[in-house]
C-alpha cells in the first residue's frame, strides 16, 4: 500500500475512533472502568453535569459519601458475624487499608498535581478504592452469613 494511502486510511480510522468516543456519555466512559456497586444515580449526575466541573465535583462527592456509607454498614454487619479472632483479623486489615488509603492518596496528589481536572481524578480514584473495598466487604459477608 502507498504511504499517502496509509495515511488516508489510518486518518480514516482515527477520525471513526474520535467519533464514536465522542457519541459516548461521559457516563459511559466513567462506567467502562468503574467497580461494580457505583450507583446509578451517580452516572445520571454526570450525564446531567455534562462538562460542568464544580456539577461533576458534586456527583462524586457525592457518590463518595454513598460508598462510604455503604462500607460502613457492611463493616459494622461483617463484624457483627465474626468469631472474635477473625473480628481482630477484620478490625486490623481495615485500619491498613485506610493507611494504605491515605498513602495511596498522598502518592496520586504528587503525581496529579493540583489542576481541577487532576482534583477530579483524584476524587473518582479514591471514591472507586472505597467502592472495591465496599464490594470485598459485601463477598466477606456473604461467606460469614453462609458458615
Amino acid at each position: 500500500m502507498k504511504p499517502a494511502r496509509m495515511l488516508i486510511v489510518a486518518f480514516a480510522l482515527l477520525v471513526h475512533a474520535a467519533i464514536a468516543t465522542a457519541s459516548d456519555s461521559r457516563s459511559q466512559a466513567i462506567k467502562s472502568h468503574a467497580p461494580k456497586g457505583i450507583t446509578t444515580a451517580f452516572y445520571t449526575c454526570v450525564d446531567k453535569a455534562d462538562s460542568d466541573t464544580i456539577a461533576i465535583a458534586a456527583c462524586l462527592a457525592d457518590e463518595q459519601t454513598r460508598q462510604d456509607h455503604r462500607l460502613n454498614v457492611t463493616y459494622k454487619a461483617l463484624l457483627g458475624k465474626l468469631a472474635p479472632k477473625a473480628k481482630g483479623a477484620l478490625i486490623r486489615s481495615e485500619r491498613e487499608w485506610l493507611k494504605f488509603q491515605a498513602a495511596n492518596g498522598e502518592f496520586e496528589n504528587s503525581i496529579y498535581g493540583n489542576e481541577s481536572v487532576a482534583n477530579l481524578q483524584l476524587t473518582q480514584n479514591e471514591m472507586f478504592r472505597i467502592c472495591e473495598r465496599a464490594n470485598a466487604l459485601d463477598t466477606y459477608l456473604i461467606v460469614a452469613n453462609i458458615q
